[in-house]
């Protein structure tokens, strides 16, 4: 999260990106639905749809440890509450047989690792197995707030492993590092980066039909000024295209459904209101 307002006290960052990233604006999708989300979830963080017609979401720190499940309007249907503390819960993916909540935001750069929590999808296991996760290089003592590489807010799913992605403040740069979904403790470095984007990635999911990540994020300019873009990673993590989506705001969680929609939401702010957002890619 960028802004916060905390009673009276209302907190502003500017931050600008200076990219040289060939970033496509003719349109690449249809838009099909834009729903409103419900208040419980104004700062909806991380998206899964492993249905056609249900999601599920979270929100991010200063909330209750909660996964909502959404209908195909965007509407809570239920709340299943985890027996675990929230820090800074930013992604939200998942397998066959569990939930995958990324614990992972770190935008003061102080945190000495970050975590996975895997949860049974089966109603009545509540046992969490969390996976401890450091980063190789990372000093916390040098990181500025909103000016390191050390931050994620996208984790995806994709085969026997996770995918978790860098919001890189300092560089632009996207990292994207390979996890163990068993292992307890790991230490892991970028497997690849990517220089070519306009902004900071916040969410993702791994498109099945056709063998590809989609990321989306967004492009600060100016106070509030967010221009969100989607980004295509072919199988091998290579970079393929990005466009903007104009008419949105500040973007963060996003899945690919089982028939190859794209949903993505976006968090209250200043200048928006939270919502689901359906399209149809056309690449």
């Amino acid at each position: 999260m960028i802004f916060r307002v905390l009673g009276s006290l209302t907190v502003s960052l500017l931050i600008t990106f200076n990219s040289h990233a060939k970033v496509k604006t003719t349109p690449n999708y249809k838009v099909l639905e834009v729903l409103p989300l419900p208040q419980e979830i104004l700062e909806t963080s991380g998206l899964y749809c492993p249905q056609t017609n249900q999601a599920f979401t979270i929100n991010d720190s200063g909330n209750k440890p909660i996964i909502y499940t959404l209908d195909q309007n965007g509407q809570i249907v239920s709340q299943r509450k985890v027996d675990t503390k929230m820090r800074d819960w930013e992604a939200l993916t998942g397998d066959q047989t569990h939930f995958f909540i990324g614990d992972v935001g770190n935008n003061n750069g102080k945190r000495k690792a970050v975590q996975i929590h895997a949860l049974p999808k089966e109603q009545g296991s509540s046992k969490v197995t969390t996976s401890m996760i450091s980063y190789q290089h990372n000093s916390v003592k040098k990181n500025e707030n909103l000016n390191h590489d050390f931050d994620a807010e996208a984790l995806v799913n994709q085969g026997d492993n996770l995918f978790l992605f860098s919001k890189s403040w300092q560089t632009g740069v996207l990292h994207i590092y390979k996890l163990n979904k068993d292992q307890p403790k790991q230490n892991v470095a970028p497997i690849s980066s990517i220089e070519d984007l306009p902004g900071i990635i916040t969410g993702g999911d791994y498109d099945k039909q056709n063998n590809r990540f989609i990321l989306v994020g967004y492009e600060l300019k100016g106070l509030g000024s967010f221009y969100p873009f989607i980004t295509i990673l072919n199988a091998q993590l290579d970079l393929v295209k990005s466009f903007y989506v104009p008419g949105f705001d500040q973007v963060e969680g996003l899945c690919v459904t089982p028939n190859g929609e794209i949903w993505f939401t976006q968090e209250n702010g200043f200048f928006s209101s939270p919502k689901l957002v359906k399209l149809e890619l056309n690449i």
